[in-house]
């Protein structure tokens, strides 16, 4: 059950959408083509290429230092962090913790913001390996701030989403010259017969992140700037800057999300994954909110784009299903498959040996026995049985919603061989405790 949703193909030159379904359960108001919907983590996309842009331009380089924009980072606690680039936050491999956050949940400020950031400690040296992070997408949002004088909404709105064509539309803001007015999130049910609305948590300081709102034919607006095809695709971003974005980082291995990641967008495999069929690479990004998903697919050899809105927790559901059926349709869009073993394990470790606590900054994950299985939680309310997979992987299946499952695996200490992180959703946590 999605209470409200939005399709957008664009093929053979043309975009072809489709709006069905209300924007809210308790008005009832229609979705139409231009309504917004919360993009959540793919405002990270626009983000990043805000900041190519800059690049472009000559107001940043990739490979220096944040610090050298960023002078709340240049006292950090942690004094690797001196060293973390612009390109290592954009293929999240700069090893910040994934969700910082200040104590006032309702500053404003990416100064202080990124002032706090500087408290933190790394999860691992800058460029080792992949780890989520909206703190990073943060602070690319402080770089945008300091290099142009602007705030990140006003940078976001006047060199990217206007060109474009895109009427901005925040999450937090009035001011952004629209007055489209968002569709509802919504939580369903277990049982799949009840959609309520719920609210949105946002702090303004992750704007970069996650605050951005529009509709599936915005997002395909969006991919024809980075398959070259819309008309302001040169003078906003050259075709080299382009490539850049979706060319693989090596030591991004962005296990449970994707199957790789460049400067700011995803890579997926095709539908056929066989090595002798070589299926072009689809690029874009997904985005998950308290109520809703978003998703984004485009290839630029072939001109193919799609992208879907929804306002529930079963959009991902839906995304899933409409890709098979895209594919049937003769639309090879791609999507990340993890190979998760269909046998159950053959020689894990003692189940107790992975049980306790596993941090990433500020968020706690712990798994502890529950009705003779493994059951996953969090400080946010997240609760989740655990299913163990052969080669260390496990899925988490939401106990209080309908949601996709999450792909997660337990990453062994080379020197020691006991469980040294917990990689889930493309994040990682450290193991902290084990349970006694």
């Amino acid at each position: 059950m999605v209470p409200g949703t939005q399709l957008a193909l664009h093929m053979n030159g043309k975009t072809l959408s489709a709006a069905v379904g209300v924007t809210d359960t308790q008005s009832g108001d229609p979705v139409s083509s231009d309504t917004p919907f919360a993009f959540g983590s793919v405002s990270k996309a626009f983000t990043a290429t805000l900041i190519l842009e800059l690049v472009s331009d000559g107001d940043l380089e990739l490979d220096a230092p944040v610090c050298e924009y960023v002078p709340e980072l240049r006292q950090a606690a942690d004094e690797e962090m001196s060293a973390v680039t612009l390109r290592q936050l954009l293929s999240h491999t700069g090893g910040l913790v994934a969700d910082y956050e200040l104590d006032d949940s309702s500053e404003q400020s990416m100064r202080r913001y990124a002032a706090g950031v500087a408290t933190t400690r790394l999860l691992h040296h800058p460029g080792r390996c992949f780890s989520y992070a909206n703190t990073g997408y943060n602070l690319l949002g402080r770089c945008v701030e300091a290099v142009t004088a602007m705030e990140w909404h006003s940078a976001v709105r006047d060199f990217l989403l206007r060109p474009l064509g895109i009427g901005p539309v925040f999450l937090h803001r009035s001011d952004g010259g629209s007055a489209r007015r968002p569709a509802t999130c919504h939580a369903v049910r277990p049982d799949g017969h009840q959609a309520r609305p719920v609210g949105l948590f946002l702090p303004p300081t992750w704007a970069p992140a996650s605050a951005l709102a529009g509709s599936a034919e915005d997002l395909v607006a969006f991919a024809r700037l980075h398959m070259g095809e819309h008309p302001a695709a040169d003078t906003l971003l050259d075709d080299e800057h382009r490539r850049d974005m979706r060319t693989p980082v090596p030591a991004a291995d962005a296990f449970g999300m994707a199957d790789g990641w460049g400067l700011g967008l995803a890579c997926y495999s095709g539908p056929d994954r066989r090595p002798h069929a070589a299926a072009p690479t689809w690029y874009g990004h997904d985005g998950t909110v308290d109520g809703g998903s978003c998703h984004l697919r485009f290839q630029p050899e072939t001109g193919l784009a799609v992208a879907l809105t929804t306002n529930a927790t079963t959009g991902s559901l839906l995304w899933s299903d409409l890709v098979e059926e895209l594919r049937l349709r003769g639309v090879p869009v791609a999507d990340y498959r993890p190979d998760v073993p269909d046998a159950p394990p053959a020689e894990w470790p003692e189940s107790t040996g992975l049980l306790g606590e596993y941090g990433n900054g500020d968020t706690r994950f712990s798994l502890r026995p529950h009705q003779g299985g493994i059951r996953l939680s969090d400080r946010t309310g997240l609760v989740a049985d655990v299913t163990l997979h052969d080669r260390m992987i496990f899925t988490a299946q939401r106990v209080d919603a309908v949601e996709a499952s999450y792909t997660g695996r337990f990453v062994l200490d080379g020197d020691t061989g006991a469980v040294a992180l917990m990689q889930l959703g493309g994040r990682s946590a450290q193991r902290l405790t084990s349970a006694a």
